[in-house]
């Protein structure tokens, strides 16, 4: 019976002509990132080899300066201007002449960036897909007619909850690893792959990884918010809300107030947090605050937590009809 309701679910997401036409449009805008990509880059020529090597050299004779200034500043024998001018701790940035190949895509610098902009479209996909998979049949009455058949609520509940995160999980897993891996074959055929080890790799599934996992729980999300909501519309009014009430309007309001710091209190910061692995930003002067990934992963974590945890319990208790 659990593996007839499983099947049933799959049957029920699948055929919803809404998820199959955001797929379809899925797979468009990456055709349409795809060709973009194409038109706008050309294997470096020797030129552009030359100019990039003489652009990269300069940047890092300034980069040496300002490097020996710092550890200078740093010194037992210098002034307190000296060491006020270079509060933070001295780190030697060192460019790479593929940093300065303009016009061709190099794939060891962009990817990072796209994985991110991959990242967000997962995550309004399965926003999206979750807020509708359970807000139309609670709207419609289909989730009704499915507790005639199986009158089990926390199960049956349970069982669109694990559906709906399996294939929305396995859609972003296969359509990431298509998606990196056309990049990369973009690089070699009309630009430049860059050096690439084993580190650079390493971080690259796990920021895929996270990618993923960003999606996936953004779709618990809109789904119980749908859930306690009873419609679709209402996981897409409570983003708009918050959206506009507190990312936006408590933003400005603390800006304008001279409030600092903002950043722990907004829910974009952990989301941008989870994906770069860390972030700082400013207090005052010379103080700096830090957020890390795993309190990222401790904020959104406990929010799906939270909202799940309330929309079975209003799903177990409440009248359906």
């Amino acid at each position: 019976m659990k593996g007839n309701l499983l099947r049933a679910e799959l049957q029920r997401l699948f055929s919803r002509r809404f998820v199959q036409i955001l797929t379809a449009v899925m797979i468009g805008v990456f055709g349409v990132t795809v060709a973009v990509t194409m038109a706008g880059s050309h294997q470096p020529t020797a030129a552009d080899w030359a100019s990039a090597v003489m652009q990269a050299n300069s940047e890092n004779e300034i980069h040496r300066q300002l490097y020996d200034e710092c550890v200078a500043a740093h010194s037992p024998d210098s002034t307190a201007v000296e060491r006020a001018k270079y509060p933070n701790v001295c780190r030697l940035t060192v460019v790479q002449p593929e940093d300065f190949l303009y016009d061709t895509y190099v794939f060891k610098t962009s990817i990072r960036p796209l994985i991110g902009f991959l990242a967000a479209y997962l995550a309004l996909f399965g926003f999206l897909v979750g807020a509708t998979f359970i807000g139309a049949e609670l709207a419609s009455g289909g989730a009704t007619n499915l507790l005639l058949w199986r009158p089990e609520r926390v199960r049956v509940l349970g069982a669109k909850l694990a559906v709906l995160l399996g294939s929305v999980g396995l859609f972003s897993v296969v359509f990431s690893a298509i998606y990196v891996a056309t990049f990369y074959g973009i690089a070699q055929a009309t630009g430049y792959v860059g050096g690439i080890d084993s580190d650079f790799v390493g971080n690259l599934v796990v920021l895929v990884a996270r990618g993923v996992a960003l999606a996936v729980m953004v779709t618990a999300v809109s789904f119980g918010v749908a859930t306690v909501g009873r419609h679709t519309a209402a996981a897409l009014g409570l983003l708009t809300a918050y959206a506009v009430v507190w990312e936006a309007g408590a933003r400005l309001v603390m800006e304008v107030l001279g409030y600092r710091p903002q950043e722990p209190w907004f829910l974009s910061t952990y989301v941008g947090t989870w994906m770069t692995g860390s972030l700082q930003y400013y207090i005052r002067y010379d103080e700096y605050g830090h957020v890390e990934w795993w309190q990222g992963a401790v904020v959104l974590g406990t929010l799906v937590a939270v909202v799940l945890a309330t929309a079975f319990g209003v799903f177990r208790r409440r009248d359906l009809a």
